[in-house]
């Protein structure tokens, strides 16, 4: 059964079969061709429990790594400096820099330029009979947010958008390839040089200027902007991606929201929620033998939670699998939980809520430009959803 987790049919509908292994028990042992095997978890309760236990460590090299996770380039290991692969004590060190521009009254100031680079990308859009909402909407807006961010010139944005959509196809997370790793590495060794010399107002920016004692290195400079820059925008295309898919679905939907805009936050919540675009969370690995469920992880095992899974499980949302908008999300996984929350939530989510405003008006004359049943998914044991959403402008 789990050699399905890498079948096109299991990228298109996923909750069939993890609907299965949940059924069958909260932790089951999966092999992915052509890497190490690892423990998947599909319920809620251990899911959260597995996301915040302290005995699942991100740095594989204090586990005695199994085989097929070891990083084996010096590149690849400068990227085990970002967050995602540090525990604490570094890991609430490198957080607590980088958490700065993602309050929320900082992000709520971004607002005006993220509603600015939507009206421009739907201005451009309506010029043409079809086009396609993920690649060039999600993908652009969610592509000028995060180089804003981090003061990537726009000259680079398609560049880094190809690095970002062959990064998170992956067979398993933790694996990638070194070419990827090298030209990302040394853009980045490139971009810093230059804001050294000449430093803007962005983010990238302010960690180079910032003097104090734990100020992060050239190494950590470099992982810390290579993981923001994929993980700033690879999730937020899927988010965007899935909710507009999902509302070109339901019309009914549609013409409440536009009745009510005030609705479009807790309708985001649920989407999160129901079409998770999280598949799974980063890899952890068991610093000693744990027990869960009917199982034992071994010391060095690598572990998986299905935040896709766990945010359908009945025991935690009653009709899980089914789709309300006013219902109480709280709880829900697809941002992660603990101190490896990701740090992006809050922007991902107003860059879906101005997506959502600025198309509505446009949605009820928009329609499938291709069978449905021809649209591609998204590869990998990463994300989930549609890797492109070409629709047709219905002119009246």
């Amino acid at each position: 059964m789990h050699s399905k987790l890498r079948t096109p049919d299991f990228a298109a509908n996923p909750f069939d079969l993890l609907g299965e292994l949940r059924e069958s028990g909260p932790v089951h042992r999966c092999e992915p061709p052509g890497a190490a095997p690892i423990w998947l978890i599909t319920r809620h309760a251990e899911g959260a429990a597995a996301l915040t236990d302290p005995r699942l460590v991100k740095d594989p090299t204090a586990v005695g790594l199994p085989a097929g996770w070891q990083p084996g380039t010096e590149t690849s290991q400068l990227w085990s400096k970002d967050l995602a692969s540090n525990d604490p004590p570094n890991h609430t060190r490198l957080r607590k820099l980088v958490a700065r521009p993602f309050t929320k009254r900082r992000v709520e100031a971004m607002r005006p330029g993220i509603e600015k680079a939507a009206r421009e990308l739907r201005e451009n859009m309506v010029r043409h009979e079809t086009f396609d909402l993920v690649t060039e909407f999600a993908g652009g807006l969610t592509t000028a947010t995060i180089c804003d961010l981090l003061g990537i010139p726009a000259a680079d944005r398609d560049t880094f958008q190809g690095w970002a959509d062959t990064f998170f196809t992956v067979t398993v997370p933790g694996q990638a390839d070194n070419d990827l790793f090298v030209s990302i590495t040394k853009y980045f060794a490139r971009l810093i040089a230059r804001k050294r010399d000449d430093p803007q107002d962005d983010l990238l920016s302010a960690l180079i200027k910032d003097t104090g004692d734990d100020k992060l290195d050239g190494h950590e400079l470099i992982s810390m902007a290579s993981s923001l820059l994929l993980t700033g925008h690879e999730p937020a295309v899927r988010l965007i991606g899935n909710i507009l898919f999902s509302l070109l679905r339901r019309p009914d939907l549609v013409r409440e929201l536009r009745e009510d805009p005030s609705l479009i936050p807790a309708t985001i919540r649920e989407i999160i929620r129901f079409d998770s675009p999280a598949l799974t969370s980063l890899v952890r690995f068991a610093a000693e033998d744990i027990e869960m469920g009917d199982v034992v992880i071994r010391r060095g095992d690598a572990v998986l939670v299905s935040l896709l899974s766990a945010n359908r499980d009945a025991a935690k949302f009653e009709q899980a699998d089914e789709f309300l908008p006013a219902r109480d999300t709280a709880g829900h996984l697809g941002f992660g939980l603990g101190i490896h929350f990701c740090i992006g939530a809050q922007l991902a989510q107003l860059e879906a809520e101005v997506a959502v405003r600025e198309l509505l008006p446009l949605l009820p004359e928009l329609s499938l430009a291709v069978p449905e049943s021809e649209l591609p998914y998204h590869p990998g044991l990463q994300m989930y959803g549609v890797q492109s959403l070409p629709v047709r402008l219905r002119r009246t």
